[in-house]
C-alpha cells in the first residue's frame, strides 16, 4: 500500500504545481467570466421568451441548466496546451525521458487545468446570481442529497473529459495538427453535452440515447442530479455508466498513447 501511494507522489505534485500555474491567468479568467455571463443572459432571455405562458417550473429548471452550463463551460473546451506545444516543438522527446507513466502524467495535468479553470469562474458566477432579478437566477439544488449526487457525478464526468482529451492527444501525435481534431471535439462536446440546447428539452423518444453518451455524462448528468435528486438505484446506474465510459476511454487512450510513443520520431536537429 505504501509503495502504491509513493508511486502516485509525482502526480500529486504535478497536480498541485499545475493548479498553482493556472491561477496566474486571472485576467483571462475574468475575460472568460464576462463572456459566459453575457451568453448566459442571452440564453435566459431566449428561453424566457420561448416559455412565455408555458410551464414556469420548467422555465426555472432550464434557466438553472443554462447557468450551470456556463459556469462549467471551460471544463468542456479546455485543451492540453502543454501537450500540443510539446508535440509541435519536439519537446515531447524530453517529456518521455521522465520516469513516469506518460499517459497518467498528461491525464493528471489536464485534470488540474480543468478543475482550476472551473473554480476560478464558479465563485464569481455564483456571486453574479445575487445581482440578477429572481426570475433570471439559477435555482438552488433540490436538496443536499441532490447537490452531493451532482458533485460526485461531476468529478467522474471531468475525468471522462480528460480521457477524451487523452485520445485527442494521441491523434495529435499522429497528425501533427491539433486544429482538425480540436474543431471536431469542440463541436461534438458542445452539441452532445447540452451546451447549445439543453438535453432536457429534447423529445422523450431520444432521451434514452442521448443521456448515456460520454459527453452527456460529463455535464448533463450532474445537472439533472442537481435539479432532481435521484433514487439510489437510478443514481447507481448513472454512476455505473459514467465509470464504464471512463474505463473504456482510458483503455483506448492508453493503447493509442502506447502505440504512438513506440513509434515516436523526432525530426530536425
Amino acid at each position: 500500500m505504501k509503495t502504491w501511494i509513493a508511486s502516485w507522489k509525482p502526480y500529486f505534485s504535478l497536480y498541485r504545481l499545475k493548479a498553482m500555474q493556472e491561477t496566474q491567468y486571472r485576467a483571462a479568467a475574468l475575460g472568460g467570466l464576462v463572456t459566459q455571463a453575457f451568453f448566459g443572459l442571452l440564453y435566459v432571455f431566449l428561453y424566457t421568451a420561448l416559455f412565455r405562458g408555458e410551464n414556469q417550473a420548467e422555465l426555472a429548471e432550464t434557466i438553472t441548466y443554462v447557468w450551470l452550463q456556463q459556469m462549467f463551460f471551460r471544463v468542456l473546451l479546455m485543451n492540453d496546451t502543454e501537450l500540443i506545444q510539446q508535440v509541435m516543438t519536439g519537446g515531447l522527446a524530453y517529456a518521455v525521458l521522465r520516469p513516469v507513466d506518460q499517459y497518467r502524467f498528461a491525464f493528471v495535468r489536464n485534470m488540474a487545468q480543468r478543475h482550476v479553470n472551473a473554480l476560478m469562474r464558479l465563485v464569481p458566477m455564483i456571486a453574479l446570481q445575487f445581482l440578477l432579478p429572481t426570475a433570471w437566477r439559477m435555482q438552488p439544488p433540490e436538496s443536499l442529497l441532490a447537490l452531493m449526487q451532482a458533485f460526485v457525478s461531476l468529478l467522474i464526468g471531468v475525468m471522462n473529459l480528460c480521457a477524451i482529451a487523452g485520445i485527442s492527444g494521441a491523434i495529435l501525435m499522429q497528425t501533427m495538427d491539433n486544429r482538425g481534431i480540436n474543431a471536431i471535439i469542440t463541436f461534438i462536446s458542445n452539441a452532445f453535452a447540452g451546451n447549445i440546447i439543453p438535453l432536457t428539452l429534447f423529445p422523450d423518444s431520444v432521451q434514452a440515447i442521448i443521456r448515456y453518451q460520454p459527453f452527456a455524462q460529463s455535464l448533463d448528468a450532474p445537472i439533472r442530479m442537481y435539479l432532481h435528486a435521484q433514487a439510489a438505484g437510478e443514481w447507481a446506474l448513472n454512476i455505473g455508466v459514467q465509470l464504464l465510459w471512463l474505463m473504456l476511454l482510458v483503455a483506448l487512450g492508453r493503447r493509442m498513447w502506447r502505440h504512438q510513443l513506440n513509434q515516436l520520431t523526432i525530426q530536425g536537429g
